[in-house]
């Protein structure tokens, strides 16, 4: 994998903010992966959730044919139509988007074309970093880095992008499905990642390859 498919990169542009003109200047955390050693990555889940003073269920959602799932709240609603051609305008917007009531939160899955392998993950998941400092207006950058949950590995590359007069939170992260890159997407307003960056983190270590799915089912 010489480098990143182009639809990857014309995808990141959809599932990250968009940006406006901004003059402010990128505050890079130095030495952010290594912390994750000494401190957990991510809010544990629990089924019910005090967030932003609202009682949120959380619940397993299964999706692209039940061939993934991941947790996430019970109230989070599938985008209407109309709503993802205004906020995602590109044609390679995601297959799947997520969003809370007021459309501030969104939870955002690609099955994309280009071919990943588990081995390449880490080389992947650096050349996504060094494309989205490259091609996005950056405010903020906390890192990036290859994670191990209990079913797969998972990179992501964790950002603050500006727009309009606000800022944005950005935690983007993939893995490999069917020898084919995965791409989600969290992002929220900087005036709620105080609140949903860690249960961000948290509902992107409950990400799940569901590989029995048929073999599991009855006939």
């Amino acid at each position: 994998m010489e480098h990143l498919d182009k639809k990857i990169v014309s995808m990141l542009h959809t599932v990250t903010a968009e940006n406006t003109e901004n003059d402010q200047s990128l505050i890079e955390h130095e030495g952010l992966n290594h912390a994750h050693a000494k401190e957990p990555f991510g809010q544990p889940l629990q089924t019910f959730m005090q967030l932003g003073g609202e009682r949120l269920v959380f619940a397993q959602r299964q999706l692209l044919d039940e061939r993934i799932s991941i947790t996430m709240p019970k109230s989070f609603r599938e985008m209407s139509m109309h709503e993802q051609q205004l906020k995602y305008p590109s044609h390679h917007r995601p297959d799947f988007i997520f969003t809370n009531d007021a459309g501030t939160i969104n939870l955002t899955f690609k099955h994309t074309e280009s071919p990943l392998q588990t081995e390449e993950l880490e080389y992947f998941t650096d050349e996504m970093a060094q494309v989205v400092k490259q091609t996005q207006k950056l405010t903020e950058w906390f890192g990036h880095e290859v994670l191990e949950n209990e079913e797969c590995r998972i990179g992501y590359c964790e950002f603050m992008t500006p727009v309009w007069n606000a800022r944005v939170y950005n935690l983007s992260f993939f893995t490999v499905l069917e020898e084919r890159a995965l791409m989600c997407s969290f992002n929220c307003t900087d005036e709620e990642m105080a609140t949903w960056q860690p249960v961000a983190r948290g509902m992107l270590l409950t990400l799940k390859i569901e590989s029995d799915r048929k073999e599991n089912k009855p006939l």
